[in-house]
């Protein structure tokens, strides 16, 4: 192929979007030497391939399913600081829920560590100095775990530091089991009645929360105030709303899954 060839080609590539350029390369490694058997199959290539849609600044949604209708106008005022520890995996997931607390809660109080493992006070240095202190919270539930509604008023000045993981419950898992260090924090759990309205993905029982309502629970008790956890769950509801309306389906938990089948 020529070289004024090339340059139509990368600037006639760049043009597209993502999928058609994978599409074009793949064609182009496939192609036999001969310019006409690569354009031949270049040809195939739609001509009109479809326009970007536009995208929302602060939501980081198209426009068209953007949620800043539903976020607070402004950050939520907390004292409590919000420590996130997530999967890898959870990350790269659709339609996660982590993504709202960014938009909800002040960057001063939300701080979100991706990894597996912690364990490290050289790459993890705040993480691990604020387990020395008797106000740093785990929600996490088990056995020794206390109920978060009845944790001690804090003199004013002072706030909580809670630490959540985030992921599928076996993730979850995977991080409280492979960082020991995590249990020099007081763990605590939620006793509550909220039934999730994460509907978009399947719980494992019924009284599970996914990681934004969680946290909304906890903040409404450590922050004495109802209002913070409506605010940090109406664009989850909104969320899940737009999902169904645009063909999503309704995912039931696995408890409910289980007593169709008895049933059945």
């Amino acid at each position: 192929m020529s070289t004024s060839t090339e340059v139509v080609f990368v600037v006639a590539v760049a043009d597209l979007d993502i999928f058609s350029q994978r599409f074009i390369l793949s064609k182009f490694i496939m192609a036999d030497e001969e310019d006409g058997e690569f354009f031949r199959l270049f040809a195939d290539v739609p001509l009109n391939p479809p326009e970007k849609r536009d995208m929302c600044d602060r939501c980081k949604r198209p426009l068209s399913v953007c949620l800043c209708a539903h976020f607070p106008s402004k950050y939520l005022q907390i004292s409590t600081r919000v420590h996130v520890l997530q999967h890898p995996r959870e990350e790269s997931r659709l339609l996660t829920t982590v993504p709202l607390l960014e938009v909800c809660l002040p960057p001063e109080k939300l701080v979100i560590r991706r990894g597996r493992r912690f364990n490290s006070k050289t790459d993890w240095p705040e993480l691990h100095k604020i387990m020395t202190k008797p106000t740093t919270l785990l929600l996490y539930p088990g056995p020794e775990a206390e109920n978060i509604k009845k944790m001690d008023k804090l003199a004013p000045g002072e706030h909580y530091d809670i630490i959540v993981l985030d992921g599928t419950w076996r993730q979850a898992k995977d991080i409280f089991h492979n960082n020991p260090f995590l249990c020099q924090a007081r763990q605590v759990q939620l006793e509550h009645d909220h039934i999730s309205e994460y509907v978009i993905r399947t719980q494992p029982n019924s009284k599970s929360l996914c990681t934004i309502e969680a946290i909304a629970l906890s903040l409404s008790v450590l922050e004495n105030n109802d209002e913070v956890a409506e605010a940090l769950i109406r664009p989850l509801r909104a969320l899940c709303k737009i999902q169904l309306d645009h063909g999503a389906v309704v995912h039931f938990n696995k408890d409910h899954q289980d007593e169709i089948l008895l049933r059945a």
